[in-house]
């Protein structure tokens, strides 16, 4: 049976996987693999619904790492929406820390070269992102403007760069509730 593609009702983009980062022990990940005791979120962060059901393991690759890691997803029964959890010191669909990203982009706006123990091509295409990103509101921002409005500086996409917070709130902020029935 083939998986049905979930859509966004504002985009036209599939959203069937949302990403959620999370503080996690990479030493203590690599060692326990499947068993690491990942959180489960208190709710879904898509429609807000109280249950998640465990979803399996699905391997991501990160730098200086040889084999994938095991990274925990967490199925939403309402929305069915699939949520994977990953490390806070990673972007979505990087496999470079945020912070090594950063500071080659630092470089290159210092008018330093190109950084050595990195590849070329990978610091370019992260300019590139960053190029793109900085032009997005129509008028160009610099890299500390961008990571402070929560803007993932080297990615291409123009509907998901974002940095999501994670864990929302279990609860709504201000939660009004009428009469029982109807008077």
């Amino acid at each position: 049976m083939l998986a049905r593609a979930i859509r966004h009702p504002s985009s036209n983009t599939r959203c069937g996987y949302l990403i959620l980062p999370l503080s996690v022990d990479m030493p203590a990940l690599l060692n326990e693999g499947k068993h690491y005791p990942w959180p489960r979120p208190p709710r879904c962060p898509r429609c807000g619904g109280p249950r998640l059901w465990g979803h399996g393991y699905v391997p991501r690759y990160f730098d200086n790492l040889i084999h994938p890691v095991w990274i925990k997803r967490w199925r939403c029964p309402e929305c069915r929406a699939v949520h994977t959890l990953r490390p806070e010191t990673h972007w979505r669909r990087f496999w470079a820390p945020w912070a090594l990203i950063v500071l080659s982009l630092r470089g290159k706006l210092e008018g330093q070269p190109w950084g050595q123990d990195l590849i070329r091509q990978r610091q370019q295409y992260w300019w590139q992102g960053f190029l793109l990103q900085r032009q997005m509101a129509g008028r160009p921002r610099e890299l500390d403007a961008l990571l402070r409005e929560g803007i993932i500086v080297a990615t291409h996409s123009l509907s998901h760069r974002a940095i999501t917070p994670w864990p929302h709130p279990a609860h709504p902020r201000l939660a009004v509730t009428g009469p029982p029935y109807p008077p």
